[in-house]
């Protein structure tokens, strides 16, 4: 009797640290779904910035507005800025693009892309 109820207590153990262990694995599963995402969201605007035309980007701090979810569409969980450097930075006729996404799940989290884009003429007008 004393065998069973060892054997008993010893299977509640490893069935409560199998337990422990799906939920850290769900937690990490959720923050590397959220990541994803969020370098999605960041390259989809640092290749909408870098196809507009010649000169089409202008210098400064911008962002979408509000929180957007992991397809673009309003309301999310992710907020993304982009920052355009001043005028022939880092060289003439370039611009650099820095594109960054952050979203909170509990804990702050952000992904930072960056790029360069032409101007219209060289040096940078």
């Amino acid at each position: 009797m004393l065998e069973a109820l060892a054997a008993t207590a010893f299977l509640a153990l490893a069935l409560m640290a199998f337990a422990a262990n799906t939920i850290s694995l769900t937690h990490n599963e959720k923050t590397a779904d959220s990541t994803s995402a969020a370098h999605a969201l960041a390259q989809q605007k640092l290749e909408q910035l870098r196809s507009t035309p010649l000169g089409g980007v202008a210098p400064g701090n911008f962002s979408d507005g509000g929180t957007i979810k992991a397809d673009g569409s309003s309301s999310g969980i992710f907020t993304r800025t982009w920052t355009v450097s001043a005028n022939d930075t880092p060289s003439f006729g370039l611009r650099t693009v820095t594109v960054t996404v952050t979203w909170n799940d509990p804990r702050t989290h952000s992904t930072q892309l960056s790029a360069y884009v032409r101007c219209s003429t060289i040096p940078c007008t």
